[in-house]
């Protein structure tokens, strides 16, 4: 039977499928979206967890529960409830909703692991195990989402002694401290910042697009809940298109009104700036009795945080300054704990990278991964301090795919294209990358195998190679769109099953 590994925050859940030792596949948990927004809607006679509740949350937010999971086990006046119809509804009585619509997927597994929150507290998170339990769930284990981002990352062989660890769900921002010792990782610190959650980012954006709008057309969308409601549905794509360094088109509709507003990625950021600011003094404060040489020099941020305006930009900044990005030499791929080194992964002419966004599904599938130590060395309950270090994950492990700036594309078709026309199958916005030509080159998958075609003047490069009409491409190898293109990571290797040809 298959293990399955969740990441439930305060914002989505997301879930991971497989056997040991595979590398899992994403499930779509409201099909076909691969996340569960921890929104419930209170607009009918039951409960319903998901898009539902996402759609009143800025149109009526008092049919809405949101924002649960840190009210968990707490009583008095600590302790949150909200009414529905005559019942009342407690954090437990809500986690336990969120469990019963879980229950199909999760049942028929051998056993579930649960990423919960870093904000979450010891008890809190045995109590999100009990509640699966009652739930007839088989829920062996729980870990904190910073220590699981953390042994992902190490797999992916992006930090080795120390990382500083950035998530953010609509409850926080939390930043956490790991370190490596003796094959084990240890979170050693965790600095929690309501101020700076996910929800407070997408308030920011909010209010400067509704300004935006009043500027040009003397109309605030904040006005009405139903044009609020609309814009606010937009700001994860906005989120998302700077992370990829696109510009975005936002819609704003009122009842007898349309506005259009264009969007930069580098306009986001500046929109964020305090916020950044304060990220950063959070981060000082977080190392302020670190000795210098344990500062960590790589960051690690999950793919929410990741996605939040200028934040990577600004932490590269600051480590580089603290650290200094010198140029490294080529090291060949390490294969087991032991040797695994002092540096971080080397690549052919490319420097360290010292700000990593990891995947949607990373922190999932560093879950799923301790399935089968809570089989052996860990004992069922809640890891929160310390759990075993993963050996390299192979650069031929899972499915065929691209990854750009923590975002997986599936090579799912026989033909995969890349370019700064909008109906690539990868886009990249051409005032960001202006080397890269609207059909710059395609991957076809050609007798077992995938191959790179170049199709632009501006050229391709493979590894840095320049690419003289096709190449094959080998798990691990660096596509480059032009000479000062974005670099893309080839990963995985071919599914036959699931090439359409």
């Amino acid at each position: 039977m298959n293990w399955l590994g969740l990441d439930i925050n305060g914002t989505r859940a997301r879930g991971v499928l497989g056997s040991t030792g595979d590398y899992p596949t994403s499930l779509p948990m409201e099909p076909p979206a691969h996340e569960l927004p921890m929104i419930f809607s209170l607009e009918g006679w039951t409960a319903d967890l998901g898009s539902a509740g996402f759609r009143l949350l800025r149109h009526q937010p008092h049919l809405t529960v949101s924002d649960f999971l840190p009210h968990l086990g707490r009583s008095g006046s600590s302790a949150k409830i909200w009414k529905h119809g005559r019942s009342k509804l407690d954090s437990s009585a809500v986690m336990q909703q969120v469990w019963k619509r879980l229950q199909p997927m999760c049942a028929k597994t051998r056993g579930v692991v649960v990423a919960v929150p870093g904000y979450l507290a010891h008890e809190q998170a045995d109590l999100v195990r009990q509640l699966g339990e009652k739930a007839k769930i088989p829920v062996i284990g729980t870990v904190p989402a910073p220590l699981a981002a953390a042994l992902v990352g190490f797999a992916e062989q992006a930090w080795s002694s120390s990382v500083l660890v950035v998530d953010a769900d609509d409850h926080a921002l939390t930043l956490s401290i790991v370190r490596s010792v003796t094959g084990q990782a240890h979170l050693l610190d965790t600095r929690t910042v309501n101020s700076l959650s996910l929800r407070a980012w997408k308030q920011r954006l909010l209010d400067v697009l509704a300004d935006f709008c009043v500027w040009q057309s003397r109309r605030d969308p904040r006005d009405s809940p139903v044009a609020e409601q609309r814009l606010y549905e937009q700001l994860d794509s906005l989120l998302e298109a700077t992370l990829m360094g696109r510009i975005v088109q936002i819609g704003i509709q009122g009842n007898q009104w349309y506005q259009n507003i264009l969007i930069h990625p580098d306009k986001a950021g500046h929109y964020c700036t305090a916020l950044v600011r304060q990220a950063l003094n959070e981060a000082d404060m977080l190392f302020r009795n670190l000795p210098h040489e344990e500062i960590p020099s790589v960051v690690l941020m999950t793919n929410a945080a990741g996605r939040l305006p200028g934040l990577a930009q600004a932490l590269r900044q600051k480590a580089e300054a603290m650290i200094g990005a010198s140029p490294v030499a080529h090291e060949p791929r390490r294969t087991s704990v032991e040797d695994f080194g002092e540096g971080l992964l080397r690549e052919v002419n490319h420097e360290p990278s010292r700000v990593v966004v990891l995947s949607p599904d990373a922190v999932a599938r560093a879950a799923h991964a301790l399935a089968t130590h809570f089989q052996s060395d860990l004992p069922r309950g809640h890891v929160d301090l310390m759990a075993p270090l993963p050996l390299p994950q192979p650069l031929e492990a899972g499915p065929a795919r691209l990854q750009f700036h923590g975002l997986e594309f599936l090579l799912h078709d026989a033909q995969f294209s890349m370019g700064s026309h909008a109906g690539c199958h990868l886009p990249f916005d051409p005032h960001s990358h202006p080397d890269v030509a609207e059909r710059h080159c395609e991957i076809r998958y050609d007798h077992r195998a995938y191959v790179l075609f170049n199709r632009s003047r501006q050229g391709t490069l493979v590894n840095d190679h320049p690419v003289h009409g096709s190449v094959v491409l080998r798990a691990g190898d660096w596509i480059r769109l032009g000479q000062r293109g974005p670099a893309v990571r080839f990963l995985g290797q071919p599914s036959f099953r699931n090439v359409s040809v």
